[in-house]
């Protein structure tokens, strides 16, 4: 009696270890026919783009230089977010004379994407402060458009190369130095065309 007791102990122990077993292989495998997006509505992200700043249509009157970006955008839903981008840029003039730019502006993204790979293409438009020969101009108008290719590494980063190009309306204050000081008669505007190429990070929350 006690063997057999002993022996439907095992045989109800084994049964209950095989049915728990189902049980978790069948909880893994569960799929509840959802399909989780990349990115979907509500997701963010924070940008830094670093990038040499070419001058488009400055004669050669000013030289290769640098700029870095900062930047914020939310998803309305897995293609489309909306934000914003501070720039901050620097060029030398052949003189040695220093211009730094500094566009805010706000847009749209749309981004497509294959696999792990993503395309922003983005449209802003702002303001800027330009300074140049210890001058400031305040405000200039901006609009700024932004590719890139992107691979997302994990949910929370993703890694790549992107290109900038901005335009701002230049303006130059017309004037003669007399008796130590500047008296300045008016001024002209020109069209002031930038690409910045360089690598970025994003990081998605």
């Amino acid at each position: 009696m006690k063997r057999f007791i002993s022996i439907l102990s095992a045989v109800l122990l084994l049964s209950a270890a095989v049915f728990a077993d189902d049980y978790y292989d069948d909880d893994e495998e569960y799929d509840d026919g959802y399909v989780y997006e990349q990115n979907g509505a509500g997701d963010q992200f924070l940008k830094i783009d670093l990038a040499a700043n070419f001058p488009l249509n400055f004669d050669s009157q000013l030289k290769v230089g640098g700029l870095v970006s900062i930047g914020y955008y939310r998803f309305l839903n897995q293609y489309l977010a909306i934000g914003g981008d501070l720039l901050v840029s620097y060029n030398r003039s052949v003189g040695k004379k220093s211009l730094f730019s500094v566009p805010v502006t706000f847009g749209v993204m749309y981004q497509p994407y294959v696999g792990k790979f993503e395309f922003p293409l983005q449209l802003n438009i702002g303001f800027a402060t330009q300074t140049c020969q210890s001058m400031t101009y305040f405000p200039a108008f901006a609009a700024r458009f932004n590719a890139g290719v992107y691979y997302r590494f994990s949910e929370t980063w993703s890694f790549g190369i992107s290109s900038t190009t901005y335009w701002i309306p230049e303006f130059f204050w017309i004037g003669k130095r007399e008796d130590g000081k500047i008296n300045y008669k008016g001024y002209k505007s020109d069209n002031g065309f930038f690409t910045g190429v360089g690598l970025s990070v994003r990081y998605h929350f």
